[in-house]
């Protein structure tokens, strides 16, 4: 209720401005529960889900990390995502940045910029490999 109340139609396949998904947010403190709502608000908005698969390994022998299980994200074109990268800066595409999901390839998500001077400018998720600079671990573990 509190989505649809947000997100009046959300479930409903209509074309809707960018400004539908940038000018209202729902906010909570509990990771658990932002990601509740993240997969039921996904759950409603209309369309099938694509499925990409992040998976971790420990550097110093390049294995597979099996003691973490594999993280899924789950998008469907048409839902809102946030950068967390710093890709492009100059081009407004940096951590922060709030986009809507056009296309998902294999190796690729292509997203539309919702805020900003870049606003409306189609730009190119490639798949990104992300490794800490610092941790308190023996070993360097990097998530793709």
């Amino acid at each position: 209720d509190l989505i649809l109340l947000i997100y009046p139609r959300l479930n409903e396949s209509i074309k809707r401005q960018d400004g539908f998904l940038t000018e209202r947010t729902i906010l909570s403190a509990r990771n658990d529960d932002v990601s509740s709502i993240n997969n039921e608000a996904l759950h409603m908005f209309p369309g099938e889900s694509i499925t990409f698969v992040a998976t971790d390994k420990i550097q110093e022998n390049e294995a597979a990390d099996n003691t973490y299980d594999n993280r899924y994200l789950k998008l469907k074109v048409g839902c809102p995502i946030m950068l967390l990268r710093k890709l492009a800066p100059k081009d407004g595409f940096c951590n922060g940045t709030r986009l809507i999901v056009v296309r998902c390839g294999t190796r690729i998500i292509e997203a539309k910029i919702l805020t900003g001077a870049h606003s409306g400018k189609l730009v190119f998720i490639p798949r990104i490999s992300l490794t800490p600079s610092t941790t308190e671990m023996p070993f360097q573990m990097t998530r793709r």
